[in-house]
């Protein structure tokens, strides 16, 4: 006998009302749905491995950004573009370095939310024994005592059918046995007569044999509710886990679809923003102003002008004490001085505001060693007399700098070119102004010859060094 209860299809939520040895309620037959609790801790596990590639993937995407980010930065900052062109460049990159921030924080969240979540659920809802797991153990064994009347029930029909049917072919081969007989004139009449005696009996065992096979059907055909009733209850317990599994994996791939949906993450329109307006401001004029003044035909030139001959002249400066540069004992001659072996007194004129050895340079680790030529010695000089004469170039001449320092420089409020501080300078002088790095404000001279230049910065007028500040 073949029951033919509704047989769910694979992909389809009709199935088809076939009968055969495939039918959920053929015996052993359930295992297929008991199967599936050791397939949904099977997809745990694929889940999880599933995630933490991708959760590697960004990793190492991001991993990428940030090396090419630091390459290509070093490389622009090293190269021959400038200005706000360069920023925009270095924009490029400061892009991939949020990219990659944002990367990571996808990496960290698969990680430690979704890749977790399974975990955890997969250690509550299944328990694994030595041999397999303790749910579907428990869900098999119910199965097996559902089905089990049922089963002994139907090897009875099984067993019913097979003696009928041999009953019948039995009954077949002595009917054809005894026709043959009669229609056979060598027979004589008593075999003729055993012949007919066994079709007799074949009948009554068809008879007998059709009676139990009938009297077992009707059997297992009473059963057959109560036998569905059990089977269907232990059926739906293993429906409502796997709905479970379902509806947690549905659960969890919207949770990987928040984490790997990035356009929904504030920071993206942001990196974005900022990306565009770095390129917006690229100014092509300001870059060729910047590069006019730095390198171009608005540099300051000390042009060539007529010198008349001097038969001696000596350079004579007064040691900055801003240089230290220069050894104590000897000091720099750069002005020209006129000199004659019989002058009564040496009468100093004053050179400018800095020397091109007393500018100051900027931060650096390595002092220079003055040459020797460079330098006289501070001892005075004997007369014809036997006389020491004094030396004109003691310190005493510290005093020059120090009465020029007292003047005022003026301010008449003409706008001046704005710039920004590269480094830290602190005035050394009553007429230089102090800043800090990024510092902006004023210049209000170009580049003197010594290298200052004379600046307004919160409304105060200075000298500083041109060379600790850049256009903007």
């Amino acid at each position: 006998m073949r029951l033919e209860p509704d047989e769910m299809s694979h992909h389809s939520d009709d199935g088809g009302a076939v009968a055969g040895s495939e039918s959920f309620w053929e015996p052993g037959n359930y295992k297929k749905t008991t199967k599936r609790i050791e397939d949904g801790e099977k997809l745990c596990k694929d889940l999880i491995t599933l995630v933490q590639e991708r959760a590697n993937i960004e990793k190492e995407y991001a991993k990428m950004l940030k090396t090419w980010a630091t390459k290509w930065n070093k490389h622009i900052e090293n190269g021959p573009e400038y200005g706000t062109t360069e920023a925009a460049w270095k924009g490029i990159c400061s892009e991939a370095e949020r990219r990659c921030e944002l990367h990571l924080r996808v990496r960290d969240n698969l990680m430690n939310d979704v890749v977790n979540s399974i975990k955890n659920w997969q250690k509550d809802n299944y328990h694994r024994t030595m041999m397999q797991l303790k749910e579907k153990k428990e869900l098999e064994d119910q199965f097996k005592k559902a089905q089990k009347p049922w089963s002994k029930l139907l090897d009875k029909v099984n067993k019913t059918k097979s003696e009928h049917h041999t009953a019948c072919k039995s009954e077949k081969t002595a009917q054809n046995q005894e026709r043959n007989a009669t229609s056979d004139s060598s027979l004589s009449q008593d075999q003729v007569r055993k012949l007919q005696d066994k079709v007799v009996k074949c009948e009554e065992a068809v008879k007998k044999t059709k009676e139990q096979y009938e009297l077992a059907l009707l059997d297992i055909n009473n059963y057959n509710s109560r036998y569905m009733e059990d089977m269907t209850d232990v059926f739906e317990r293993c429906q409502r886990k796997e709905a479970q599994r379902l509806q947690t994996f549905k659960d969890t791939l919207f949770s990987i679809h928040k984490c790997l949906n990035i356009s929904q993450d504030p920071a993206l329109p942001q990196i974005y923003d900022e990306f565009y307006h770095t390129v917006n401001n690229a100014d092509h004029e300001k870059d060729l102003r910047w590069w006019s003044n730095t390198h171009g035909v608005n540099m300051a030139m000390a042009w060539p002008q007529f010198e008349e001959y001097t038969e001696e002249f000596r350079d004579i400066a007064h040691r900055s004490k801003k240089s230290t540069n220069i050894p104590d004992g000897n000091i720099t001659l750069i002005n020209q001085r006129s000199v004659c072996d019989d002058l009564p007194e040496y009468n100093a004129v004053k050179s400018g505001k800095k020397s091109v050895n007393g500018a100051a340079k900027p931060p650096s680790n390595s002092t220079a060693n003055p040459s020797s030529n460079n330098h006289v010695n501070h001892s005075g000089t004997v007369n014809s007399n036997g006389v020491k004469d004094p030396n004109p170039f003691d310190d005493d001449s510290e005093e020059w700098d120090d009465a020029e320092a007292g003047v005022p420089l003026v301010d008449n409020g003409e706008p001046g070119v704005p710039v920004r501080a590269l480094y830290d300078y602190e005035a050394a002088e009553p007429d230089e102004i102090s800043f800090r790095t990024g510092d902006e404000f004023e210049k209000l001279e170009d580049e003197d010859e010594q290298g200052w230049c004379k600046g307004r910065k919160d409304g105060r007028v200075g000298l500083y060094p041109a060379n600790y500040v850049e256009p903007l």
